[in-house]
């Protein structure tokens, strides 16, 4: 008995260790630890050498006094003005040409990318970790916020095209005679005149796919729109701004005529959009706890897993009988690709974040 007492004491003891020790290892100095050794060995003379070897691992903000806020992105996003790492792998990849004409150092990140730019930790940043946050904007979905800061006139018409499809879909099915924008409209429904400010993208997705699985009782009809046409509602309620918001963009709003826009520019040497093959993750820990991942990204608001969760999608709470972790991954990718027409949307995740997900809905049988 004694000797399994000894036994199991030295086990939670070895398990606290460990808990500190990997409390005190922030994720953001792993990320820049490994930005600068990879600098240092990709170094092309003796400056950068020097350069790569004097930088400080610490917190790093953007002061932005127009928009009277600090930001934090770059903590983790250290190489987004290096073109050295234009091929590799987020978090260390750097920006596309258009931080040319939008520097970080005056409009910061979140203008463009939503999400907590005061956060250092990811799950906080990206607006993982709780229901009510807010999520970055992705893909089509940042149109949005193309749309805040520039309007229609001053971007060349695709830069906002899934802004104005979402508001001839809002008009061609008549969501005034229910909803108010910005003084007109009827009463029944809920005023829509800030609700980007009010909901994430995310929850605006699925309760436009399925009003009454995220509002139980809710009145509004299911209408019958396809995966593209709820994205652009979608993009187009997030261009609907509260007082507040919309004086955060008042400083940004562009004044340059759309022959004046940037266009993305090849970089010699890059590769595109895949990530360069060596990993640049080499010795750091990533992790992410899927349960708490499926809460922060919003799945609860489409998918039930016991007695909680939304309505919109099929109940997952017996999903690794039905889908093997192939079939998990090929659907957390290409949703479009396995179900043609289905209502999940691109929810853009990492490989890390689907392999955390898939590790997790495997669980459920």
């Amino acid at each position: 008995m004694e000797k399994w007492l000894g036994w199991l004491s030295l086990i939670l003891t070895l398990t606290l260790g460990w808990t500190v020790w990997d409390a005190s290892r922030p994720e953001w100095e792993q990320y820049q630890k490994a930005y600068y050794r990879v600098a240092l060995s990709r170094a092309e003379n003796e400056a950068q050498r020097e350069w790569a070897r004097s930088q400080r691992v610490e917190i790093r903000q953007l002061q932005l006094k127009e928009r009277d806020t600090v930001e934090r992105c770059v903590t983790c996003h250290a190489a987004y003005d290096n073109p050295m790492f234009r091929s590799y792998r987020e978090p260390l990849r750097a920006h596309s040409s258009l931080v040319e004409s939008h520097p970080p150092k005056r409009f910061g990140c979140t203008a463009c990318h939503g999400g907590e730019g005061r956060a250092v930790t990811t799950l906080e940043a990206h607006g993982e970790g709780a229901i009510l946050a807010k999520p970055p904007l992705k893909g089509e979905y940042a149109q949005a916020a193309c749309y805040n800061c520039h309007g229609l006139s001053t971007l060349p018409p695709q830069a906002t095209a899934a802004v104005v499809r979402g508001q001839h879909l809002v008009n061609r099915y008549f969501c005034l005679a229910c909803h108010r924008i910005n003084g007109e409209g009827g009463e029944e429904g809920p005023d829509l005149s800030a609700a980007g400010s009010d909901r994430s993208w995310l929850w605006l997705y699925a309760h436009t796919a399925r009003p009454q699985g995220v509002l139980g009782g809710s009145t509004m009809p299911i209408f019958s729109l396809t995966r593209d046409e709820i994205r652009d509602v979608t993009v187009y309620l997030m261009t609907l701004l509260n007082s507040r918001d919309q004086l955060k963009n008042l400083p940004l709003r562009a004044r340059r005529a759309a022959k004046d826009y940037v266009a993305e520019k090849p970089v010699e040497g890059a590769t595109g959009d895949k990530p360069d093959s060596r990993d640049i993750g080499d010795g750091i820990d990533f992790k992410y706890g899927g349960r708490d991942l499926f809460q922060g990204a919003g799945c609860s608001l489409c998918h039930m897993i016991g007695i909680t969760g939304g309505e919109v999608g099929p109940a997952l709470t017996h999903i690794a009988r039905k889908r093997d972790a192939k079939d998990l991954e090929r659907l957390l990718k290409d949703p479009e690709q396995v179900l043609p027409g289905g209502k999940m949307p691109q929810l853009y995740l990492n490989e890390r974040q689907i392999r955390a997900l898939v590790g997790y809905l495997s669980t459920l049988s």
